[in-house]
């Protein structure tokens, strides 16, 4: 969940809690030149206060809260300022109207995405999905069903794939597959509570996993070998479709089947068309654009 999140939300916050999360909020940014004790100060409170605040947010301490927090409104203030990714359009829209703001929506979901990759992270999620002599995907959400199109890719090039849409047997699986396969385990939250169990299976196993799940600190990325983040603007509920997150998954696991197939790019083209072909042997068209 992200900071922000948290600090609004106020979950089981006390009096003196509530009083620092308002200060953050209300500063942001402002501070970045202020100590924990200046903090402090300004509250009437002591800087054990806003230690103890931040270690029950999940932070070691106030300047590793403060850096983690500067970061995390700097990407939320240079990020779709134009479209909200929650409602991206207006009632009464024409469709036109519509498809066009889908369009933008789109377009900033991708950028977004992008500055979201880090290189050493997506190379080790890379070298933990090539290894693997099975790939498990799990999640909760329908984003599962964008899984799909990842393993249709994958199994033409040889690497088998699994997609686990109950978490019953994706338990089963994390129980007792051998310990050359890996996990994608997907969810935006990072809270899911029966994926989180299959999260510590692994975890204790010892079984590679790779998570794909929101911007931020979550229980899920915590357990995971390696986070792959997703653009992270959309509420869980309050949304008109997921769009953002459907979208980031699917442009995510693209990017890990290209790198694995740019891995031995003529072997696996070969593989890929030659597939294709003893499969799809009287697939013809007429459109001269379409045609081999």
């Amino acid at each position: 969940m992200e900071i922000t999140s948290i600090l609004k939300e106020k979950k089981n916050f006390t009096y003196i809690e509530t009083l620092i999360s308002d200060y953050l909020l209300e500063k942001q940014e402002d501070i970045a030149n202020q100590s924990a004790r200046s903090i402090a100060s300004k509250l009437n409170t002591a800087p054990s206060s806003l230690t103890r605040f931040v270690q029950k947010i999940g932070f070691a301490g106030f300047t590793e809260f403060k850096t983690a927090y500067l970061k995390e409104l700097d990407y939320l203030a240079s990020h779709f300022n134009e479209i909200n990714p929650n409602y991206p359009f207006d009632y009464n829209d024409k469709n036109v109207v519509v498809a066009n703001k889908m369009g933008q929506l789109y377009q900033e979901t991708i950028k977004d995405q992008l500055n979201l990759i880090h290189h050493d992270s997506l190379q080790l999620a890379i070298n933990i999905l090539q290894k693997a002599r099975t790939v498990y995907v799990c999640s909760a959400g329908v984003q599962i069903d964008v899984a799909r199109t990842f393993k249709e890719k994958m199994v033409k090039i040889g690497k088998d794939v699994v997609i686990e849409d109950k978490l019953d047997d994706a338990f089963s699986r994390a129980s007792f597959c051998l310990g050359d396969c890996a996990f994608i385990l997907i969810s935006y939250s990072g809270e899911t509570d029966q994926l989180l169990r299959i999260a510590a299976k692994l975890k204790g196993r010892q079984v590679k996993t790779v998570a794909l799940t929101s911007y931020g600190s979550n229980s899920l990325a915590s357990m995971a070998d390696v986070s792959l983040y997703v653009s992270s603007r959309e509420k869980l509920i309050e949304n008109l479709g997921d769009f953002s997150m459907n979208l980031s998954t699917l442009f995510m696991l693209d990017v890990l089947y290209m790198n694995i197939f740019n891995d031995d790019y003529q072997t696996n083209y070969s593989k890929k068309v030659a597939s294709s072909k003893g499969f799809q042997k009287n697939r013809t068209t007429k459109n001269p654009l379409l045609q081999d």
